[in-house]
């Protein structure tokens, strides 16, 4: 409280800054959230300003409209008939509006971001999958069931875990997710194995789980954090990643959903236990059903050269990701030739594949062989290799 005061008068000076030389005679102050930032990205810049004789341009590539980026300054810009600024901070950006404004230019932004960021439809999932991942992420946290659960005791975060071999749909799953996460305008995060080991290092784990407000972490591919201990090469990693999971004091409501190319026997029980996981949801290579569901969602001009059946029936034992990489030999095909040759495709991509395995045969040898016949990709993912 004692820096309460200080803080309400950099607020009033800044204030004034803005009146002075931004032409806002009332500004009032928002955050910038995305709806904001889509605003910024679609406005036209009139001027760029220092601000208390400040002007320092950030680090980094221009934004999309290829303009100057600031770490401190203002930029002012105009969409449509109301004039705007855009305050950069070291430590945060704000937007400011004139006072009588201000109720149109944000109704005006979220009708932009809706236009620029409309609903996608689920991915290709199995049966299920698609309702239980949005049940126990948006819909858990989707404010008047999380206001629910909250009044009648229940826990304000859940534990989703998604496992199986690569190019299955966990990421694709997750990239929805975070689409929708987005486009509400809450918290989200994005925690790699790069990011959990330096945060191991600085003895700083409890940080990879923190939430100011309500939103979902995601944790990609943390076979390190989470492998059996009674399976593999016991360390204290899964001790430390979950106390420090148990010892987040949820007040608003936080998903962390958790990606691994592990089996499921090969994550560590202590970790599955309900509280820390509530809902584990397994990923294989696709059935019939839903590679002709993957196929249906191609552009119109390749199916319409497509023998779909066959190519159901030929992409038997396939990945998403194979699938995929099959249509994207089709457009190069076609791009060549000016038609599209599924059989022309199959046959590339096993050349293709072909090539890659005797790369990595001639790669592993003596006891790195071994370990990956004995363990998989999941022991070959630790070590730091390819995950297949």
């Amino acid at each position: 409280m004692k820096s309460l005061p200080l803080l309400t008068a950099n607020y009033r000076y800044l204030l004034k800054q803005i009146a002075r030389r931004g032409g806002i005679a009332r500004p009032v102050l928002y955050g910038m959230g995305y709806c904001l930032h889509t605003l910024v990205a679609n406005s036209r810049l009139l001027e760029v300003l220092p601000l208390d004789g400040a002007l320092v341009r950030a680090w980094g590539p221009a934004d999309a409209g290829g303009r100057v980026r600031l770490a401190v300054g203002i930029r002012v810009f105009q969409f449509g008939d109301v004039r705007f600024a855009e305050v950069n901070l070291p430590d945060n950006d704000l937007l400011a509006v004139n006072e009588d404004q201000a109720e149109r230019l944000l109704s005006l932004a979220r009708k932009l971001f809706d236009e620029a960021h409309e609903e996608n439809d689920p991915p290709v999932l199995s049966a299920g999958h698609a309702e239980a991942l949005w049940s126990n992420t948006i819909g858990y946290l989707d404010e008047p069931r999380l206001n629910r659960i909250n009044s009648l005791g229940g826990r304000a975060r859940r534990g989703v875990l998604l496992t199986g071999s690569p190019g299955n749909g966990k990421t694709t799953a997750c990239r929805w997710i975070w689409e929708e996460c987005r486009r509400r305008d809450w918290e989200w995060t994005l925690v790699t194995p790069d990011r959990y080991t330096k945060a191991r290092q600085q003895d700083d784990v409890e940080s990879l789980f923190s939430v100011e407000r309500r939103g979902i972490i995601f944790f990609d591919d943390m076979d390190l954090a989470l492998r059996d201990r009674e399976t593999i090469r016991e360390t204290d990693d899964q001790s430390v990643f979950l106390s420090a999971m148990d010892g987040m004091n949820v007040k608003r409501g936080v998903v962390f959903v958790f990606t691994t190319n592990c089996s499921l026997n090969l994550i560590d029980r202590a970790f599955r236990r309900p509280g820390r996981i509530d809902l584990v949801l397994e990923f294989h290579k696709p059935e019939a059903a839903l590679r002709r569901q993957l196929l249906l969602r191609w552009h119109e001009d390749i199916r319409g050269q497509l023998d779909i059946d066959r190519a159901v029936a030929t992409t038997e034992g396939y990945s998403f990701a194979e699938i995929e990489e099959l249509k994207n030999l089709l457009v190069l095909h076609f791009i060549e030739t000016e038609r599209y040759d599924w059989d022309a495709a199959l046959r590339q991509f096993k050349l293709n594949r072909q090539e890659l395995s005797s790369a990595e045969r001639r790669h592993v040898v003596g006891f790195d062989s071994a370990a990956n016949a004995s363990n998989g990709h999941c022991m070959n993912a630790m070590n730091g290799g390819e995950k297949y």
